[in-house]
């Protein structure tokens, strides 16, 4: 039997649901379709991100396949890698990923995963989906990678409602999108201002981890998932 990796999930546990909750009403795909799907790339932390979200009483699937993409509700792109690899690790998946944003199906790019929705990157050779236009580059400081906890600025967007307006989160990288970067709703610095955050209609993503960042990462993965139309607003 092949060694597993560390971090990836085992096969046998597709499905996480918190308690014995059935599938939620309206999703029309039938029992034990979880409302959010994280994508399993071989590049994402995908147990804290997992645990994460259970936080906010969501049941949570891992897909490896397109066809796991194809019926999902809602998709979480997961990336701890550099972008070349990260390319690589969507390969099989990229047009299903393209087919299911055509659709309007939620999308939330989590670090690398984040990175991965622009066209390229100076980190090496490597298609991103191009869904946002441009390209990611290194930061430009004396110490990199920018690993710890820094403040974002926030625009006022629906995303982050209850949120002060400089809110502390845990970042872990050495390449960002440019803060002037289409869609930018939040940025941070390392010397240099970098993307935090973007959206645009349906697409979502967070150069931190919110998985990391406590309740201000839960409140984060909260405001996606209302503003993604995954829960209701209240």
């Amino acid at each position: 039997m092949p060694r597993r990796k560390r971090g990836r999930v085992p096969a046998n546990h597709r499905w996480h649901r918190r308690g014995p909750r059935s599938a939620p009403r309206g999703l029309g795909r039938g029992e034990g379709v979880a409302r959010v799907t994280l994508v399993d790339s071989g590049t994402g932390n995908l147990f804290s991100l997992r645990e994460a979200f259970r936080r906010t009483e969501m049941e949570v699937g891992i897909v490896r396949n397109a066809r796991g993409i194809r019926e999902a509700e809602c998709l979480v792109l997961p990336g701890v890698a550099s972008f070349p690899r990260m390319s690589r690790g969507i390969g099989p998946l990229r047009r299903e990923l393209l087919a299911s944003t055509d659709r309007r199906v939620p999308l939330l790019g989590i670090c690398a995963g984040m990175q991965i929705l622009f066209e390229s990157s100076e980190e090496g050779p490597g298609n991103g989906l191009g869904l946002f236009p441009g390209r990611v580059s290194a930061l430009r400081a004396p110490v990199v990678p920018h690993m710890g906890w820094s403040p974002v600025r926030r625009k006022d967007d629906p995303w982050f409602a209850g949120l002060p307006p400089e809110p502390v989160v845990y970042f872990a990288h050495s390449f960002a999108a440019p803060a002037d970067s289409p869609g930018v709703v939040a940025t941070a610095e390392h010397i240099a201002p970098f993307a935090a955050a973007i959206r645009r209609d349906a697409l979502f993503g967070v150069q931190f981890h919110p998985e990391k960042s406590g309740p201000t990462g839960i409140a984060v993965l909260r405001g996606f998932l209302r503003e993604a139309g995954v829960v209701p607003s209240s």
